[in-house]
């Protein structure tokens, strides 16, 4: 792995601190000469890594399309991510306008072009594959997670139903929550860590802020009202990746050898099993 702090030095950037973001990036808060704040994000497993390439050229495609900042990385650097930081600060608590702002955030990223998107390396999921990618998901869960038998049920008939499901494939983020968000003067200023960025489910981009925050209904109508696309099925669909997010979790976990995230899924598989209809 790149010494981060060597990194740092040669580009005349003072080290700060240390910051680990799961089992898949070290981060490195550093300042400029001027006081100004840079990032520094280095890989520590083989999958992130290799979405680097695509990740960077998705920013430089869709950095002056959005309401919203997003990191711009210095091309001189390869396999670090190197980016002066956003302004503003990580929403503990967001304001009422945040939620706005977020539905309009999403609404233009959805609005890039699929196939411009796929030209900088995303992955590019099509509505079927994107059905089948979540069957493959609730199997594993049945086989290595013991998923209850009312889930599994519960999950068949939703992937048995065409209504829930998108029609289309979009440009998505893929893990929009508080902790990827940047807010300044109290409204939403950047969005980061788009290593997930893929064309896919647009309801990946709902399930986060949902099952933190609720208010579905809202962002919902908030997004429809900025020119996002809806379809009949999507509050359903969306709430089914909320109630998957324990299956997303556990499986992340068995991957990336956490078991913390494993223990935490199977708890909480196993309180939602008695209520299939309402997410947590």
């Amino acid at each position: 792995m790149t010494d981060l702090n060597e990194l740092a030095a040669e580009l005349g950037l003072r080290p700060v601190e240390f910051a680990t973001t799961g089992a898949d990036f070290l981060v490195l808060h550093a300042k400029d000469d001027d006081g100004a704040g840079w990032i520094l994000r280095a890989p520590r497993r083989d999958w992130p890594l290799r979405r680097m390439g695509p990740e960077r050229a998705l920013l430089d495609l869709i950095a002056d399309r959005l309401p919203v900042a997003v990191p711009r990385w210095l091309p001189e650097v390869e396999h670090v991510a190197v980016y002066r930081k956003l302004p503003g600060d990580l929403p503990e608590n967001p304001p009422d306008q945040y939620f706005e702002d977020i539905a309009r955030f999403l609404a233009a990223l959805h609005a890039v072009p699929p196939d411009e998107a796929a030209r900088t390396g995303v992955e590019v999921r099509q509505p079927g594959a994107i059905r089948e990618t979540i069957a493959r998901k609730i199997h594993r869960a049945r086989a290595e997670l013991g998923l209850p038998d009312a889930l599994w049920h519960h999950w068949q008939e939703w992937l048995g139903d065409d209504e829930p499901w998108p029609p289309w494939s979009l440009l998505v983020h893929a893990d929009i929550k508080p902790a990827n968000t940047v807010v300044h003067n109290g409204r939403l200023s950047g969005v980061i860590d788009w290593t997930d960025s893929l064309v896919g489910d647009p309801g990946a981009d709902f399930r986060r802020l949902v099952q933190r925050f609720g208010r579905l209904d809202e962002l919902i109508e908030a997004y429809e009202r900025h020119g996002g696309r809806t379809w009949p099925g999507m509050r359903r669909h969306v709430e089914e990746r909320v109630r998957m997010a324990p299956v997303d979790s556990g499986l992340y976990g068995i991957d990336s050898g956490q078991e913390h995230y494993v223990r935490t899924a199977l708890e909480r598989l196993k309180a939602w099993a008695g209520t299939p209809r309402t997410p947590a």
